[in-house]
């Protein structure tokens, strides 16, 4: 029946319904009967407009004046190009939708559909070339999507990075030593871990800028500058002159490699220290490849590397102390001395310690555990390996400057372990007291001198000169200016102190076991029971024991 009622209009690009005054419509007009009548008609390739199908049967139903004028139910429509934009402009997706009876696409259509985007860079011509062929088989109506344009991202700068120019000592002698072909010939040791005067020992290489990035649009993207590193001349050693990412030796020794700089260093190499070698005294570095004996002293102003063991022996160095398996004493009663000694002015690292007195003005570092020591330390204390799985403090008395980090804290049964955390707390607040008193001292001296101007100015014009005058107003003005700094120092030392409080904790990542005592300045509570991994830390008042999903304030009488 559609075909009674279904014409092409005369540009030969739409199907137009329409019935005239003698023709009538039943019920069996329906939507499914049209693409008959639009093959024989030559538009079966036509989009079919079902919602004007729809009307059109309504209206021819009800004699409708619309369906007598015509209405378009179906029309040619070309193959239509999409630009979509995406991921912060940084990626241009082009889609193609097949023509119905239409025009396909063209090269031109594609370059005028991205400059109507405004996609201008990292445009990927071959992808283009796949769309346009990929257009010319798409059924009506299909869509093939393709990525054609992407945007080039901003490559980062690198951060500076230090490179040492010679073998690392520290490591070569701390080195698991497995196998034979792993130990080492403390006969050849110095011809391989020595360098001359004016030796290259350590270079910078400088941080970069990076490159521009930019996106699909063309907008730039700016890249993040790398960081600079510090480079600076250590003990023994210079920055060139000619090239100032340059550091060399001043003097013929060994090069200890530090942070941002290399020491060179006089150093003693030993096999072990035993009766057989004596005690060592020696000013610079002391690398021993095997173990310090029972009863052995070594004092050394440089650092000392021990590659075995340390056991009841006393060493004590200005430099760091590192330990490539333990340091070893043996038990005695409280009132007597600990049987091995260990003192530094620097750092130590161990893999463990026990019944050993250590001291370090820096950090302490144990991986394994730490049991019933005397520890103290003006910086922190960390009893746990790289992986966060071993590392338990246990026994013993602990004084540490800054915060304590272990896996497990105590260990069960009755053993006492005593902890204090953040032990320059009384230094701080001595400190915060002393700027107060700067700072009160300043307000006296304002105040006195805007006495001081009130006088001047109180008196009778014949008795004052501009010069009295000057002479106050400027007092005055020295004097708030002092009062001001001691006011900003005041408010420094205060956020500084706020900020130890709150970083200087005791840390337990693993458990906390009975029998700890854990104690900041004059507080302390002692735990009654076990717990889970807990952080303990300090608010002037009370110590705050925050556990891994709560937390909550412990006073000395509380059941912790």
């Amino acid at each position: 029946m559609w075909k009674d009622f279904v014409a092409l209009d005369d540009e030969q690009n739409r199907v137009v319904a329409k019935m005239d005054e003698s023709q009538s419509v039943d019920d069996q007009l329906e939507n499914s009967s049209l693409n008959d009548a639009l093959l024989e008609l030559g538009a079966g390739k036509f989009k079919v407009l079902d919602d004007q199908v729809e009307r059109f049967i309504s209206k021819a139903k009800q004699n409708h004046p619309d369906a007598r004028l015509g209405i378009t139910v179906a029309e040619k429509v070309d193959t239509q190009i999409n630009i979509e934009l995406s991921e912060k402009n940084m990626l241009a997706t082009m889609s193609v939708i097949g023509a119905y009876g239409g025009k396909g696409i063209t090269a031109p259509d594609i370059v005028r559909h991205l400059s109507d985007a405004n996609v201008k860079k990292g445009i990927n011509k071959v992808a283009l070339k796949k769309v346009l062929v990929a257009s010319q088989s798409l059924s009506p109506g299909e869509t093939f999507s393709q990525v054609v344009a992407h945007g080039m991202p901003a490559q980062h700068g690198e951060n500076a990075r230090l490179v040492p120019l010679v073998e690392d000592v520290m490591k070569r002698i701390l080195a698991p030593q497995d196998n034979e072909a792993h130990k080492i010939d403390m006969r050849d040791f110095g011809q391989t871990v020595t360098v001359g005067e004016n030796d290259p020992i350590m270079k910078r290489e400088p941080a970069t800028k990076g490159s521009v990035g930019f996106t699909v649009c063309g907008e730039p993207i700016k890249p993040t500058p790398g960081t600079d590193t510090t480079f600076k001349a250590g003990k023994g050693s210079y920055i060139s002159t000619d090239d100032p990412n340059l550091l060399l030796a001043s003097q013929s020794g060994m090069p200890i490699i530090r942070q941002n700089t290399v020491d060179v260093e006089n150093a003693l190499c030993l096999n072990s220290v035993s009766v057989a070698t004596g005690h060592v005294k020696f000013k610079g570095s002391v690398v021993v490849a095997g173990d310090v004996e029972p009863g052995m002293i070594i004092r050394a102003t440089g650092s000392v590397t021990v590659g075995g063991f340390i056991e009841s022996a006393d060493v004590q160095a200005q430099g760091d102390i590192e330990v490539g398996k333990g340091i070893i004493g043996h038990t005695v009663s409280e009132s007597e001395p600990k049987s091995c000694v260990v003192k530094s002015g620097g750092n130590i690292k161990a893999n463990y310690a026990q019944f050993s007195e250590l001291q370090a003005t820096g950090d302490i570092h144990l991986t394994v555990h730490s049991m019933s020591n005397d520890l103290r330390c003006g910086g922190d204390l960390s009893v746990i390996d790289e992986s966060e799985t071993q590392g338990t403090l246990s026994g013993g008395h602990a004084k540490v400057g800054g915060c304590v980090v272990c896996f497990n804290l105590g260990v069960e049964g009755d053993t006492a372990t005593y902890v204090e955390g953040f032990a320059k707390y009384t230094m701080q607040k001595e400190r915060i007291a002393k700027q107060k008193a700067i700072y009160k001292q300043a307000q006296e001296a304002t105040m006195d001198a805007v006495r001081r101007e009130l006088v001047v100015k109180k008196r009778d014009k014949s008795r004052r000169t501009q010069e009295d005058i000057d002479r106050v107003e400027h007092r005055k003005k020295v004097a708030n200016a002092k009062m001001e700094k001691a006011k900003h120092a005041v408010e420094l030392v205060t956020q500084d102190f706020d900020t130890l409080l709150e970083t200087k904790t005791i840390e337990a990542k693993g458990q906390v076991f009975t029998h700890v005592t854990v104690m900041f300045a004059d507080e302390k509570v002692t735990t009654k029971r076990a717990h889970g991994p807990s952080v303990f830390h300090f608010n002037q008042y009370k110590i705050l024991c925050s556990a891994k999903l709560s937390g909550e304030a412990i006073g000395e009488d509380d059941d912790l």
